[in-house]
């Protein structure tokens, strides 16, 4: 007799599942990011950029503040535009933020010298997370990341890359608010912001490290990011508002800053989830089983890389 049990019968549901999803293009590449997602501990990467991004948006909120105050001192519907469009970035949590924090013109000169030295440190750790899990996704050794100096002007470039990323997609989406085109209104403004962030994921993508003797499109992550984010700047309002809703009753006040650091915490996600893919599709990294998480990586690796990810490094 032979052995019989539903194993004899054929492949289970999750081995039929398994080859189904190795056999058609897109769910070959979303199941192989995923697993890369996982094996890179992207997860941890992305909570590290949100922490660093957190520290970040506090003090440049307050620049700006300061700075608008100062350059547009007596316009106070001009300081207000150029407010609005910047925290338009955070649906709900920005007006919160806004109401609860004001420039800093006429303080302690202490105060402001703090505050820079907050601002500083502050981009650059989120540049050099940014780098970091960058060199991750595309398998560069830590060692072979360049120094301080070399590493400088990448985090410049980085940082004024998001700054006007944020302030123009901010500016770009609120046309639909101000409807001076409309009933295209909003569409103009989806459209508007939708291109200024894809471009800046790009950019971004492109500048935080290099990849020896590799060039790299970037264009299909840069456009995932892009439209992800932009859904949720004009999508997201009602999510933020519940959360802020939930955490009132607990932090009060504070509920703010939790909010803004989970809502950064959801675009951090967003981003490594588009650099993973970039590496996958741009490697041709699938179709990979998802019932093998710890198998080696596919043959169109480079060997460098392959000896990368099999070290942890």
């Amino acid at each position: 007799m032979t052995g019989g049990g539903p194993a004899a019968d054929g492949p289970g549901v999750v081995e039929r599942l398994d080859e189904f999803q190795q056999r058609h293009r897109i769910t070959a590449v979303l199941g192989a990011t995923v697993a890369k997602y996982r094996d890179d501990r992207a997860g941890l990467l992305a909570n590290l950029l949100a922490y660093a991004a957190f520290l970040s948006v506090f003090p440049l909120v307050l620049v700006l503040l300061t700075l608008t105050e100062v350059v547009l001192a007596g316009h106070k519907a001009a300081q207000k535009q150029v407010i609005d469009a910047a925290l338009r970035q955070f649906p709900t949590v920005g007006a919160e933020l806004n109401s609860r924090v004001s420039g800093l013109t006429g303080r302690n000169v202490v105060i402001l010298v703090v505050l820079v030295v907050w601002l500083v440190y502050g981009t650059l750790r989120l540049s050099r997370s940014a780098q970091v899990l960058m060199a991750t996704v595309w398998g560069v050794p830590r060692d072979q990341l360049p120094r301080f100096g070399r590493w400088l002007p990448r985090a410049l470039g980085f940082i004024v890359v998001l700054g006007i990323g944020f302030v123009a997609g901010g500016v770009l989406a609120g046309i639909g608010s101000f409807g001076g085109f409309g009933p295209a209104s909003s569409l103009l403004g989806f459209l508007g912001s939708l291109g200024v962030n894809v471009a800046m994921f790009w950019a971004g993508f492109a500048l935080i490290v290099s990849v020896p003797g590799e060039r790299r499109t970037l264009w299909l992550g840069a456009v995932v990011a892009g439209v992800g984010w932009t859904a949720l700047q004009f999508g997201g309002a009602q999510l933020v508002a519940h959360e802020l809703r939930h955490y009132q009753t607990l932090y009060g006040t504070f509920a703010t800053f939790v909010v803004l650091l989970w809502w950064i915490g959801l675009g951090t996600v967003l981003t490594v989830f588009a650099a993973e893919l970039d590496a996958v599709a741009e490697r041709r990294l699938w179709p990979r089983s998802f019932r093998d998480p710890a198998g080696p990586p596919p043959a169109s690796v480079p060997p460098e890389v392959a000896q990368s990810t099999a070290t942890g490094t």
